[in-house]
Formats: C-alpha cells, structure tokens, sequence
C-alpha cells in the first residue's frame, strides 16, 4: 500500500444519535412561538425561558433556535418587532400581526394530524419498549395522560359549548370503566 493513505471517517456513536429522539414535530416551535406572541408580546428571551419552564427544563430551545424563527416570522410579516431599549441594550418586543392570526389558524391541524400520527405508530412503539422500563414507563405515561387530559379540558373549557364538554367527560367516563374492567380482569389472572 505504498503512496495509498488511510482516511479515517469519525461518525458519532450510533446511541448518541438515538438517544435524542425528535419527538416534537417539525414547525412545532415556530408555531408555539407564534401562538405565545398571540397570547402577549414577548422578548426573544421570554420566549426561551419560559419554555424551559412550563417544560421543567425537558426542553431547552437554543437563542439559534428561537432568533432565526422570529427573524422568519418579522420577514413573513406574521409578526412585527419594536425596539425598545432597556438597562441600555436594544431589545425587541414582538407582536401578531392579521397574517400571523391567519397561518396560526391555518397551522393549527398540525396537531390533529401529530396526535393521529403517534396514534398509527402505537404497534411499532410498542415493539421497541424493553420490558424491564415497563414498569416505570407505565406508572409515567397514565399519570401523563390523565394530568393531559384533565389540564387541557380544565383549561379550555370556558372556549367549549356546554354540551361538547358533556359528551367528552361521558365518553371519557366510559373509556375509564372499560380500563378499570381490563384491570381487573389483568390482575385476576396475576
């Protein structure tokens, strides 16, 4: 092998790259940005710090995540930014503009869309979940799903006709009976 060289190619570890899974999908943090700057004008930082709280520090957008999407959005003209000096440094507040209300509403089948998604992939999931995080995993994901469902319905509700929350808690009523009957039957056979 004279004159030949060797190119060795570094390529991270195969479980570093499965160990961040992208559960959240793509478009997600532009919209939940633009539905935040919806609620109220906020600061780029704002932004960035308040979702690592509301998601206790699970998930920490990057300011090279946050500032090209609203450059994105003040460029689209979805949102309109203000200058504003505070303690000396420039800042910018960031207001929703009529065409930001418009792709917020158009965007907002995304998580119909996601949930039906994650629904499809339930037998595949299924398959990659090792027994022995069972246990835990289980216990996580019904208190999850239960504080979900509760928080989202006791949010909401003043935006919801009466009758629709009826239904929902009927149907909801009627899906945990079905569980606690597999339950039952499940630790019967223990």
């Amino acid at each position: 092998m004279t004159g030949s060289r060797k190119i060795l190619i570094l390529r991270p570890p195969i479980h570093s790259a499965l160990a961040r899974p992208q559960g959240i999908p793509r478009g997600f943090l532009r919209h939940y940005v633009l539905h935040r700057i919806a609620e109220k004008p906020a600061h780029g930082y704002d932004l960035l710090q308040e979702i690592e709280s509301k998601t206790e520090g699970v998930w920490r957008p990057g300011a090279g995540s946050i500032y090209p999407i609203l450059k994105e959005l003040v460029n689209g003209g979805y949102i309109k930014a203000e200058s504003h000096k505070k303690t000396g440094k420039q800042q910018h507040i960031y207001n929703i503009t009529p065409e930001g209300r418009a792709l917020l509403q158009r965007s907002s089948e995304m998580f119909m869309k996601t949930g039906q998604n994650w629904g499809a992939m339930r037998s595949i999931l299924m398959e990659l979940v090792d027994p022995k995080n069972i246990p835990t995993m289980f216990t996580h994901m019904t208190t999850g799903q239960f504080a979900f469902l509760r928080g989202i319905l006791e949010s909401k509700k003043d935006k919801i006709p009466r009758k629709e929350i009826q239904f929902m808690l009927k149907e909801y009523a009627l899906n945990l009976e079905r569980q606690l009957d597999w339950t039952k039957r499940a630790l019967r056979k223990q």
